[in-house]
C-alpha cells in the first residue's frame, strides 16, 4: 500500500508532463509563437525612464511525509509562497521597491473564523535607493543586500532548485537577526569594471530565534549578545564578485538561479559577515548563569566575543549548441564562526560545502538538476533539519513559459550524524506575471 502510494507524487507530475505536451501539440498549428508573459510594466513618462512594475507570484506544492518513517506514505498540499512586489523608478537616479506576503499557508496554519491564528501577511522587503553612477548606489530599509554567498540572496524566481537550499546553510543565522533573511539597516553595490559589489551595515533584530542563555559557558559560546550587551549592535556583511565571463544585473538584490540558456556567465566571488560583540562567554564556570538571573546580572557574568564568518564560491551558467540546451553549476565552501561550539538558528561554527548541477536537455523543456550539501558543525545546540550531516537532492523543472510558469518534482535525503534520518519527495506548481 505504501509503496502504491508513494507513486502517487510521481503519476502527478508524469500527467502533468503528457497533458502539457498534448496540449501544446494540439494548438502547435494555431499558435505561432510560444506562450510569453508580459511584464506588468507601466511607464510614468513617456520615455520610460520613470515606471512602475507590479510582480504577482504564487508556489503550491505537494509534499510527502518523511519516506524514512513508519506511516503509510500521504501528500500534504501547502501554498509556500503567495507575494506581490511593487517596483518604481521614480526618477533616473531614485529606486524603490515593497515586496510583501505570506509563508506556508496549509491546513496547520489556518486560522479561525474570527480571524485569529490566520497565516500573516507580512513585509519581505521595503527599501529606496540613490544611484550616484554604475558604480554606487546608496540605500536603505527592509532588505536584501547580504553578504556571504551568492545564494544568501536566493531567488525563487528563477531557482534551479525546488525551494531555497534548506537545511539553510547559506543563511545561518536566519531568524535570529533578521525577517525571514531581511535586515533594517543601510547598504550600498555597484560595479567596477569586471567586479560586482554589495556591502550592508545592519541592526540585528531583538525578537528572533536565540539559544537559552543559561546554556553559557566557558567553553559554550551562545550567540545573542546584543540581547543583553550594548555591544554587538551592528553587523558588517558584503559579497566582491569577479566576473571572468559576462556579467549580471543588480537593480534588485536577487541572484538568477539559472539563466535557461540565455546568458553565458562565469563568476568567482568572495563574501562575509562580520558581527562583533554578538556571543556571550561565561566568565567564571563557578558563577553560570540562573534561569532567574535578571539582565544586569547576566551582563556581570559573562563577556562578549565576535562571530565572523566567510565563503568562496563559483558559478557557471552557459548555452549548450544551437538546440537549446544549457548547464548550470554552482560550488560553495561556507566557514562559520560562533566562538566554541557556537551556533545559531541554520549554522554553528564549522564548514559547510554545497553544489548544484543542472542541465536543460536540449529540445525540450526538462531540466534535471542535482544538489548536494555537507555540514561539519562543532557540538552545538543547533538542532532539527539544520544539524551535522549532508543532504542530498535529485529533481527536475519542467518550464511551460520559462521562469514565468514551471513545474518542479523533487526527491531530497537528509542523512545526519545524530538521531533520525529523513526523506521526502515533493511537486510544486510555480507562476508569475
Amino acid at each position: 500500500m505504501k509503496k502504491t502510494n508513494f507513486l502517487t507524487l510521481i503519476l502527478l507530475f508524469v500527467l502533468a508532463f503528457n497533458f502539457t505536451v498534448k496540449a501544446q501539440e494540439e494548438k502547435k498549428k494555431e499558435e505561432k509563437k510560444p506562450l510569453k508573459f508580459k511584464p506588468l510594466k507601466f511607464n510614468i513618462t513617456d520615455d520610460g525612464s520613470q515606471w512602475v512594475r507590479f510582480i504577482l507570484w504564487n508556489q503550491v506544492q505537494l509534499n510527502s511525509n518523511n519516506l524514512d518513517g513508519d506511516d503509510n506514505f500521504k501528500l500534504t498540499p501547502n501554498i509556500r509562497r503567495s507575494r506581490l512586489l511593487v517596483l518604481g523608478q521614480v526618477t533616473p537616479k531614485i529606486f524603490t521597491y515593497i515586496h510583501m506576503g505570506v509563508n506556508n499557508v496549509n491546513s496547520g496554519r489556518l486560522g479561525l473564523i474570527d480571524g485569529s491564528d490566520q497565516t500573516q501577511l507580512f513585509l519581505h522587503d521595503a527599501t529606496m535607493e540613490y544611484k550616484f553612477s554604475k558604480g554606487l548606489a546608496i540605500g536603505g530599509g527592509l532588505h536584501y543586500w547580504r553578504g556571504l554567498t551568492r545564494l544568501s540572496s536566493w531567488a525563487g524566481l528563477s531557482s534551479l532548485t525546488f525551494d531555497i537550499p534548506n537545511p539553510l546553510v547559506h543563511d545561518g543565522t536566519i531568524g535570529a537577526t533578521d525577517q525571514f533573511a531581511r535586515h533594517v539597516g543601510i547598504f550600498a553595490k555597484g560595479k567596477l569594471g569586471k567586479f560586482d559589489y554589495r556591502v550592508s551595515l545592519d541592526d540585528p533584530g531583538r525578537t528572533g530565534f536565540a539559544e537559552d542563555v543559561v546554556n553559557t559557558s566557558t567553553t559554550n559560546a551562545v550567540y545573542g549578545a546584543w540581547n543583553y550587551h550594548d555591544a554587538g549592535r551592528s553587523m558588517f556583511s558584503g559579497n566582491i564578485k569577479y566576473n571572468f565571463i559576462g556579467s549580471e544585473g543588480n537593480l534588485l538584490p536577487y541572484v538568477v538561479g539559472t539563466y535557461l540558456g540565455k546568458k553565458k556567465t562565469l563568476a568567482a566571488s568572495f563574501g562575509w559577515v562580520a558581527h562583533p560583540n554578538s556571543t556571550l562567554i561565561l566568565k567564571d564556570a563557578t558563577n553560570p548563569i540562573l534561569a532567574g538571573d535578571d539582565t544586569a546580572t547576566i551582563v556581570s557574568k559573562t563577556d562578549t566575543g565576535n562571530a565572523t564568518h566567510y565563503s568562496f564560491d563559483i558559478n557557471y551558467d552557459t548555452p549548450i549548441g544551437d538546440n537549446g540546451g544549457a548547464l548550470t553549476a554552482y560550488g560553495a565552501f561556507i566557514n562559520y564562526d560562533f566562538g566554541e561550539n557556537g551556533g545559531s538558528s541554520a549554522g554553528a561554527t564549522g564548514s559547510a560545502i554545497y553544489t548544484h548541477l543542472g542541465y536543460l536537455i536540449p529540445k525540450t523543456k526538462l531540466q534535471p538538476y542535482v544538489v548536494y550539501q555537507n555540514r561539519d558543525w562543532d557540538e552545538t545546540t543547533v538542532l532539527g533539519s539544520q544539524r551535522k550531516g549532508n543532504t542530498f537532492n535529485l529533481g527536475a523543472n519542467y518550464y511551460i513559459a520559462g521562469h514565468n510558469l514551471r513545474l518542479t518534482l523533487e526527491y531530497i535525503k537528509n542523512n545526519f550524524d545524530v538521531g533520525a534520518d529523513n526523506s521526502q519527495i515533493r511537486f510544486q506548481a510555480h507562476i508569475f506575471l
